[in-house]
């Protein structure tokens, strides 16, 4: 994971190679120095294995309270809209694409059949469903408080979540969320998740079609729902996987919109 290394000695090897790149002239190991330690300052900022005992209070609140409001959204039915950008190298989107679907109380969404095999399939299916959630791995990380902000007018814990070594996992999702760093902005009212975000902190081998992911970073917002409840607004994620023979990168947005109550004649539970 990262860290900020005690001396030369116990550098790893792309450190090594960049000081010995930049040891041709002492101007341009000033310069080396100043890139390196800006490299090595971003993983100083998530170096911090520590744990906050207060923050995991907090945490393990939220994930009661979230399981708490999946249920109470039962009550809706409610649309999703994808939308798929594929990206250059440059982060252009080279086409896009989008799809709305309806998201029922009572039944899982059907997105129809996917011909497609391979590399475009499974990413087309992976855009189709949910986005797997930090909190159902939530004794795989470190947590400490990191202040508090305000999200949607609400005065939120911001709590910095960042992986446990050596973590199992039972599939390619588990293995990804493993390697996440990022932030939970928490209510202070009632403990519901306001905002989420992250990034990947390494490159990550995944099961399917021989392929490595090196990017991913994803941000989650909140909406208030029909009954009060705080829910999902939108999740949006971008990732850069390479496969044999070339890259897959893209950019997915799913916004959740238009609830609205199942059944007829019935108002939303009160909050």
């Amino acid at each position: 994971m990262f860290f900020v290394p005690a001396g030369v000695s116990r550098l790893r090897p792309m450190e090594k190679r960049i000081l010995r790149l930049f040891s041709l002239s002492p101007s341009v190991c000033v310069l080396g120095a100043w890139l390196l330690s800006l490299w090595l300052g971003r993983e100083a900022a998530w170096a911090d294995p520590s744990e906050s005992e207060e923050a995991s209070r907090i945490v393990h609140r939220l994930a009661a309270q979230d399981k708490r409001l999946a249920e109470r959204r039962r009550q809706f039915d409610y649309d999703i809209i994808i939308i798929r950008e594929k990206l250059d190298a440059e982060r252009r989107i080279v086409s896009e694409s989008q799809q709305r679907q309806v998201v029922y109380a009572d039944r899982p969404p059907d997105y129809g059949s996917r011909p497609e095999k391979g590399p475009e399939g499974e990413t087309a299916k992976a855009a189709q469903e949910e986005p797997f959630e930090v909190l159902n791995v939530i004794d795989h990380y470190y947590y400490a408080l990191d202040g508090s902000e305000t999200v949607n007018g609400v005065d939120c814990y911001k709590i910095r979540f960042t992986p446990r070594p050596n973590m199992p996992y039972r599939n390619r999702e588990e293995k990804v969320v493993n390697a996440v760093w990022g932030h939970l902005w928490v209510s202070k009212e009632d403990y519901s998740l306001m905002r989420n975000e992250g990034f990947l902190g390494h490159p990550v081998s995944v099961a399917w079609f021989f392929a490595r992911l090196y990017e991913l970073e994803f941000h989650w917002e909140s909406q208030r729902l029909p009954n009060g409840d705080w829910g999902p607004k939108e999740v949006r994620y971008r990732y850069a996987v390479h496969i044999p023979f070339g890259w897959l990168r893209e950019r997915v947005i799913r916004q959740s919109v238009d609830f609205r109550y199942r059944g007829s004649g019935k108002k939303p539970a009160a909050r």
